[in-house]
């Protein structure tokens, strides 16, 4: 069966239509033989389907969260597991609620479940973050970089500043041999990200709520900035030259919340918040050494070094990279997440303030959801686990 069919038949039940015997036992057969990643991609098409679908503005949420339940009940079972079991169980929890057709898509929520509400929080709507940075220059003086035109935007010494024509920041000149070295800091807002391209050619993804100070030109001897919240890194591996003739790669530092991360060239992401427990270094390509004090640990691609608070030593753990750089790629993915880590990446990206009424719910939330959609979307979408939110103003409210 096409992914073409697959997409048909969400919409044939989006409208109203119940399938047949033939097209429920085609979709769970074609379900129960997807990997994991294209079944939770399928799922979120489906979400989607319904959710914008004219005919059923207001689909039953319960039904469909038994699916996303009975995925996280099965890989909570025990190990070994054959994978494809799960989503065949799960599949098939699916095809009954399609099978339900039009009746089960009816509304049953009272007035006063916040789930049955979408019109209160279409009201509050806010739109998604964007591309949104403040760059502050070597004199105090500032440039709000959404708002600059493309092209030199400043000059630091011989260094000019130049806004891409794709919305990057870029450094061009000569590298300062001597002399004061002049420092930038790029800092983005709640609800913004931007991408920088650093004088010696590495690249840099700053996510919402973060800043990276930095030199407008590396010396030969070393390389060195500084971040607070989360960032991306693709570091350029560069020569200079020795003193007893030759060159040798130059190493390059992150220093992030009381430790620093030592690399030659490589990608990897820190996130480091100050309203979270840890800074997490994930590696996805090269090698990198994490260090704080005299403790110190190298992690390879797939690995996640994690400092938590107040921590001396560092742990490493597997990563799961897709998470960890969904941000990036323009989704939220959660993975088993609680409300409130849930609740902080919604509040950075949206721009808002998050309170909670009675006891935050246990529940894991597992999914993921693009970054482009308005809140609205997100917290209908968050709904789907039984999990009801009231928005007032700037203040999104987590109803238990």
């Amino acid at each position: 069966m096409e992914q073409e069919q697959i997409t048909a038949l969400l919409e044939k039940f989006a409208g109203g239509i119940t399938l047949t015997e033939q097209e429920q036992q085609a979709l769970s057969q074609y379900m129960s033989s997807l990997p994991e990643e294209q079944y939770r991609a399928l799922m979120d098409r489906y979400e989607q389907v319904v959710l914008q679908a004219p005919v059923t503005p207001e689909p039953d949420r319960q039904l469909l969260a038994q699916v996303r339940e009975k995925i996280a009940a099965l890989e909570n079972a025990p190990r070994p597991v054959v994978r494809w079991w799960r989503y065949a169980a799960a599949a098939a929890v699916l095809v009954g609620i399609l099978s339900a057709g039009w009746y089960f898509l009816h509304p049953r929520h009272t007035a006063t479940d916040a789930a049955a509400q979408p019109e209160q929080l279409a009201q509050h709507d806010i739109a998604p973050g964007g591309n949104k940075a403040v760059l502050t220059l070597a004199n105090g003086s500032t440039v709000v970089l959404d708002d600059a035109a493309n092209g030199m935007i400043g000059q630091q010494g011989a260094v000019k500043v130049i806004k891409l024509n794709s919305g990057q920041l870029a450094y061009a000149g000569e590298e300062a041999a001597s002399g004061k070295i002049l420092y930038n800091t790029i800092a983005t807002p709640r609800g913004g990200q931007y991408q920088v391209i650093l004088p010696d050619g590495s690249k840099v993804w700053l996510n919402a709520a973060s800043s990276l100070r930095f030199p407008v030109a590396f010396r030969d001897d070393s390389r060195e900035v500084e971040l607070h919240g989360e960032a991306y890194f693709e570091i350029a591996s560069i020569a200079a030259p020795s003193k007893g003739g030759g060159t040798h790669k130059r190493p390059f530092r992150v220093k992030a919340g009381g430790m620093a991360v030592e690399v030659l060239g490589t990608h990897f992401n820190i996130a480091g918040y100050s309203d979270e427990q840890a800074i997490r270094t994930t590696l996805t390509e090269g090698s990198v050494k994490l260090v704080k004090g005299n403790a110190n640990t190298v992690i390879r691609p797939g690995d996640q070094g994690v400092l938590d608070n107040n921590a001396t030593t560092f742990k490493v753990v597997p990563a799961n990279v897709e998470e960890v750089l969904a941000w990036k790629n323009g989704y939220f993915f959660f993975d088993k997440a609680d409300i409130q880590t849930v609740m902080r990446q919604v509040a950075r990206w949206y721009d808002m303030e998050v309170a909670y009424e009675g006891t935050p719910t246990a529940r894991e939330f597992v999914g993921t959801i693009s970054r482009q959609e308005k809140l609205s979307k997100v917290l209908r979408l968050l709904e789907l686990s039984h999990v009801h939110f009231r928005v007032e103003g700037r203040k999104i409210i987590v109803v238990s």
